[in-house]
């Protein structure tokens, strides 16, 4: 029972007690009010005392219930604020919903190249200065196992370096200029060569101009692969080494772009290019292919032309790895307008930690009065990174086997001749009367073998990758050559070839991309 309802009954009691008294002094004879007088007044004082205290109880009552009327009023307010803020909260909750729909809505969609190339743009601003590029150190060492022809030979053992800058401006995002200076320390001593000077003026999503000196784009190689630390191997494979099947640059002017044709990851491009066209050291049948032609050069009657088409099948959604299927036609007219003609498939695979890659080309060239040169080169390689591998022979040990990646590699090219003038001046012959045999340069292991007709190699190959872009590579070259073919001197001299040796060849080499 509440201490208000308490008071409240004791006051009734009072009351009622105060009647009684009354009533009790009308009816009781005099002498009865006499003899209790005392006990009468002793009464009253009792209430009175009673009355004075529910009087105050009274007021302090009135107090509490005043204190009391205060306090609910407070939390009233204090429940009509919270109640506010929670509509607020809740309001925010589902502003900040929506956002996050809407950014969510624009992470899946992705931005287009465009918008991607102008936020890069807008990051970098509108002039950039970039300087990047590649730089190695190797060693060779070449077992050679006798002459080719009676040319001069001898087994090599020495170091070679190589530094290739690639300098990049760009004054808009629109335009790129890139040069690429090659400087190396090799068997003639120190010397630099301009490999790539072009700039590119990228149009809309669907369309870059390319004009300059550029690598060719014939294929796959050249263009993408040979940059020494993207190279899996430190030598390059036979159709694009010292017997090239196709120039491996050209001065011209290249239009380039591509599209998504079907879901994530089907894409198609292409590219065409027109240039300055082949030309070769020297008009018989064999002569090494060079590029790109000075506008002057004896040679040239007539441009040359190609294009490449690359088509990438499978969607990234069915995790079947990536792959790319390319074809490529490079003519030129280069002696009194003798055609040259070439054409070429190439391959990439990549799935997991498997990679592999091959390409064919074929050359066809007329020479007025000899007979037609005909040139065919191919080769196909594989590798396996070992990152995923967990042998039990604990952490550190693991740590250097999965920056592992074994290969193999097998290349070759057919040739029915070869000038001897070339090789020549591979020897050194010339040089003061010094013949230095069939000498290594960075990433060629001067095998006479190369040189073949018909050479043919099989390469072994391990790698350890330091960083993505920081490698130690180490290579095993063996020469398996074919015999048959014929030498062709500058005057139109012809020789069968004689034997031809079959070359060990070591090749270690650390790169570094920058």
């Amino acid at each position: 029972m509440s201490p208000i309802k308490v008071r409240m009954g004791l006051l009734a009691r009072a009351a009622l007690t105060v009647v009684i008294l009354a009533i009790a002094t009308v009816t009781v004879a005099p002498q009865a009010l006499a003899d209790d007088a005392a006990a009468q007044a002793k009464a009253l004082k009792r209430v009175e005392r009673e009355l004075r205290q529910l009087r105050a109880d009274r007021a302090h009552d009135r107090k509490v219930i005043e204190q009391l009327k205060q306090t609910v009023d407070q939390m009233e307010g204090q429940a009509a604020q919270l109640k506010s803020a929670n509509e607020q909260v809740k309001s925010a909750q589902t502003k900040t919903a929506q956002q996050v729909s809407e950014i969510q809505g624009r992470v899946n969609s992705g931005p287009s190249p465009r918008q991607f190339s102008q936020a890069f743009g807008s990051y970098f601003g509108t002039h950039t200065f970039e300087i990047t590029g590649a730089a190695g150190v190797d060693y060779i060492y070449d077992q050679q196992s006798g002459a080719l022809n009676g040319l001069p030979h001898q087994s090599q053992n020495t170091f070679l370096a190589d530094w290739e800058p690639m300098i990049l401006y760009r004054p808009t995002d629109w335009i790129l200029f890139e040069g690429v200076i090659s400087t190396a320390f090799g068997a003639t001593g120190t010397g630099a060569d301009l490999s790539t000077a072009d700039f590119q003026l990228q149009l809309n999503d669907y369309l870059t101009v390319v004009g300059g000196l550029f690598d060719q784009p014939f294929g796959d190689w050249y263009e993408a692969q040979s940059p020494m630390w993207v190279n899996r191997f430190v030598s390059a494979p036979l159709p694009f080494g010292v017997d090239p099947v196709v120039p491996p640059g050209e001065m011209g002017v290249q239009l380039r772009g591509g599209l998504q044709w079907g879901a994530l990851g089907q894409d198609f491009d292409y590219t065409t290019w027109v240039g300055d066209g082949a030309g070769y050291s020297e008009p018989v049948a064999g002569a090494a292919v060079g590029s790109p032609n000075p506008v002057a050069f004896t040679q040239t009657n007539g441009k040359g032309y190609g294009a490449r088409l690359r088509i990438y099948p499978l969607p990234v959604d069915a995790n079947w790895g990536r792959l790319e299927l390319g074809a490529s036609t490079y003519d030129s007219k280069w002696l009194d307008g003798s055609w040259y003609n070439s054409w070429g498939v190439d391959y990439n695979y990549f799935i997991g930690h498997l990679q592999t890659r091959g390409e064919w080309t074929q050359a066809y060239r007329d020479i007025p009065g000899g007979p037609s040169d005909n040139r065919q080169g191919w080769y196909v390689q594989a590798g396996y990174y070992l990152s995923g591998v967990h042998l039990p022979f604990g952490p550190e040990i693991n740590k250097v086997v999965q920056r592992l990646e074994p290969l193999i590699r097998y290349s070759g090219v057919n040739q029915h001749f070869v000038a001897i003038d070339d090789i020549a001046a591979a020897t050194g012959v010339g040089m003061g009367g010094i013949q230095t045999g069939l000498v290594p340069d960075f990433g060629l292991n001067g095998s006479p073998a190369l040189y073949a007709p018909h050479s043919r190699e099989v390469a072994l190959g391990l790698d350890y990758w330091i960083a993505p872009s920081i490698v130690w590579q180490n290579e095993f070259d063996i020469e398996l050559p074919e015999a048959g073919g014929t030498f062709v001197a500058g005057d139109g001299t012809m020789t069968p070839v004689g034997a031809v040796p079959n070359d060990r060849a070591f090749l270690t080499q650390f790169t570094i991309g920058f």
